[in-house]
């Protein structure tokens, strides 16, 4: 969040109010206060990793392509054909 830095500054050295922050800033004052009361930015990490759509068809995919890669512009698919071929 590029805003805990304003925040701060604002209340501790310009002295504003947390409600006068939260309107300027166009942010809820419970947000305004987590963000007074925090350190130091917060880190987000996603706990899983979601797998794509196509990941069961990657090494089925890598191989045409492998493959139409070796033939002339004209004859290799498109993504189209590659989506019906699956």
């Amino acid at each position: 969040m590029e805003h805990i830095a304003e925040i701060r500054r604002r209340h501790f050295i310009s002295k504003e109010s947390i409600s006068a922050i939260a309107n300027s800033l166009s942010l809820l004052r419970q947000t305004v206060r987590k963000a007074l009361r925090s350190e130091a930015e917060p880190i987000y990490q996603r706990k899983i990793q979601p797998t794509p759509k196509l990941g069961a068809f990657k090494s089925q995919l890598a191989e045409w392509l492998e493959r139409d890669g070796k033939l002339p512009r004209r004859q290799r698919r498109t993504a189209q054909q590659l989506f019906e071929c699956l």
